[in-house]
């Protein structure tokens, strides 16, 4: 039984004076069954949204229409936001483009439930007293931790909204559910219409599931599925794709999927994961071997990343990540270079270079324990010891250079600049002005 603020527990009793039940409903209740943690309650109930805004501007509650066509009302009371919606049906025309051509209002949980997804999201509980409402069997279905869609023939539901294809792989995993055998295949048959959702919706689930819980079950659903082509198409071509077995025990696609499940739960780490070895189907393509993968995969990436409207930070991160991953595989390089190229890759693409180092050995499948030593501790002493990260952390400026050495503006500058972060970044305590102010004549 959720825990819900004794404000809206009033709000509900004021409801029932006109006969009018509200109930909270989908992910909460069903989270609440779970014991899991609950963390945005919806509302319905059979009020339209004019009387709903009527009662609750009434009882000193604001409200108002979110989302006309669908009856959503965001109301709030005591600083919490509630969305409600009114009960309705909905029909959809061909494709799966998540539009309804039609919605109806309706007064019952019962007709409510069939439109929405799976059973586990069309649970309905009272406010003002606890009692469920469960009209597709979701509580059963909790029990056996399954998910099933809404409708007795689950093509229905699917074919309706393609997105729900990525939502039944984002719950199974998150929930740690399995999927009945008839809504998988369902869903299965209904992949293609994937390609009818907006780009930024798919990207919107493909985030949740990354960051959830269980990625790497979850990528390996959308694959089985047949979800990737239509979210990530350039990631086909790596499926099968085998690799030198002293190297990696897996596929480049399950190298992929493992390497991203040892990154951090976060979109942008998660995505570097994923997509760091992109480019090894065009690299052997190309040039007969895997060389220049992160040459090829630094454009792959941003390609794809685009096209699901991704956030320009983010997409150059990514393609930051994917082309300098490769730096030092043997480990050989001087602590001296490593420490140069720490400072031209700047702060946060040394993190990000750290990270999917460590991700990309643990996600070969063979060394787990692998943990990136030698380049944390270089990172750890260059940040001890305040050494410069960029041309702007240094203790000189263009200006300075031009006066000290009578130079004109141009790309003398910019070059002795370069030589003096680098040098920095092997000898931090050089970076004070008058030391540089000295050390610029021997670039000149």
């Amino acid at each position: 039984m959720l825990k819900l603020p004794a404000a809206l527990i009033d709000f509900a009793h004021v409801l029932e004076k006109d006969d009018v039940t509200l109930y909270a409903v989908g992910g909460c209740v069903r989270d609440a069954l779970l014991f899991r943690a609950v963390h945005d309650v919806d509302l319905a109930s059979k009020a339209r949204p004019e009387e709903l805004i009527e009662r609750a501007k009434a009882n000193g509650i604001e409200a108002k229409i979110v989302q006309k066509t669908l009856g959503t009302v965001l109301i709030t009371i005591d600083g919490t936001d509630y969305e409600h919606t009114t009960f309705r049906t909905e029909s959809y025309g061909a494709g799966g483009a998540h539009r309804p051509d039609a919605v109806r209002f309706s007064d019952s949980p019962e007709t409510d439930a069939f439109r929405r997804d799976f059973s586990v999201n069309a649970l309905y509980e009272s406010v003002s007293d606890g009692t469920l409402a469960d009209p597709t069997g979701g509580t059963e279905d909790l029990k056996r931790r399954v998910l099933r869609t809404t409708t007795r023939d689950p093509n229905v539901i699917l074919r309706d909204d393609g997105l729900r294809i990525l939502r039944l792989v984002r719950f199974a995993a998150s929930l740690g559910f399995s999927v009945d055998p008839g809504t998988w295949d369902a869903a299965k048959a209904n992949a293609a219409l994937l390609k009818d959702v907006a780009w930024e919706r798919k990207r919107q689930e493909l985030d949740r599931i990354l960051t959830g819980p269980r990625v790497f079950d979850a990528l390996t659903m959308l694959r089985d599925v047949g979800a990737l082509p239509y979210l990530l198409p350039e990631l086909a071509a790596c499926d099968g794709l085998e690799q030198r077995k002293d190297y990696h025990r897996y596929d480049v696609l399950t190298h992929l999927f493992r390497t991203c499940e040892n990154t951090p739960e976060e979109p942008g780490a998660r995505l570097i994961g994923l997509l760091h070895d992109v480019g090894k189907p065009e690299a052997l393509r190309r040039d007969g071997n895997f060389y220049a993968h992160d040459v090829y995969g630094t454009e792959i990436a941003r390609t794809a990343l685009m096209r699901l409207r991704y956030p320009k930070e983010i997409i150059d991160r990514v393609a930051a990540a994917v082309r300098i991953h490769m730096f030092d595989l043997a480990e050989q390089a001087s602590d001296a270079t490593v420490r140069k190229r720490f400072a031209q890759f700047g702060r946060e693409r040394t993190e990000d270079f750290i990270m999917i180092r460590e991700a990309d050995v643990r996600g070969s499948g063979y060394d787990t324990s692998y943990c990136a030593g030698r380049f944390r501790r270089i990172y750890r002493g260059m940040l001890e010891t305040d050494t410069p990260f960029s041309e702007s952390e240094l203790n000189v400026s263009g200006e300075d250079i031009m006066r000290e050495l009578g130079l004109p503006p141009g790309s003398d500058v910019g070059r002795i600049k370069h030589r003096l972060l680098l040098r920095c970044a092997v000898h931090p305590e050089e970076n004070r002005r008058e030391t540089l102010l000295k050390r610029m004549h021997d670039y000149r």
